[in-house]
């Protein structure tokens, strides 16, 4: 889909925006959710990407590391998402969840700007997103940890349901599993 329709655009984040996903992963109201060693892991996995991926480059259905994004309004940054492709064999936790071949994703998002917070628009971005660089995918998995009420009644509102629960091993509590079917958007 053409994404010039859509109030929000998403690019892929580059080297120049390293700085600024870490100082947005500091915030309380981020930190809360993102610390300790999956912390680590998403800054380790940003600084590969930034390596490894061209500016300009789309999306890769092949790529096997973390792809991370910042969403924009107009010129102004604001949301950052991660997805991770998911492949059928892999014997990844999500792949018992399928009800198709696939191709799938993991999605993670956080709204860095308190501007852009309280104001009802995280289902909007999370839809804008999907549609705009992910119409060829069947399904999207999300993980919340199960006492992050709020954005799990987000996710329930972009059409999520969930599907099952595990104890990250990053961090030891328990979270959801909840799905997305792309054609239910």
């Amino acid at each position: 889909m053409n994404q010039t329709s859509y109030r929000f655009n998403f690019k892929p984040a580059d080297k120049s925006q390293c700085e600024l996903v870490h100082e947005w992963l500091k915030q309380d109201y981020i930190s809360k959710w993102i610390h300790g060693q999956g912390l680590k892991n998403t800054l380790s996995g940003l600084e590969k990407f930034t390596q490894y991926h061209a500016p300009d480059k789309e999306h890769d259905r092949e790529l096997t590391i973390t792809q991370h994004w910042i969403g924009y309004d107009g010129d102004k940054p604001f949301v950052y998402l991660l997805t991770s492709n998911i492949f059928k064999n892999s014997g990844d936790e999500y792949t018992k969840y399928s009800e198709t071949s696939g191709p799938f994703i993991t999605l993670d998002i956080f709204i860095c700007d308190q501007q852009y917070l309280g104001k009802g628009l995280a289902t909007t971005i999370i839809k804008q997103f999907l549609l705009s660089h992910f119409s060829d995918i069947s399904e999207v998995f999300i993980d919340p940890e199960q006492s992050n009420e709020r954005a799990i009644h987000v996710y329930q509102k972009a059409r999520f349901r969930l599907v099952g629960e595990f104890i990250a091993e990053w961090h030891s509590v328990p979270h959801y599993i909840m799905k997305l079917k792309m054609k239910d958007l």
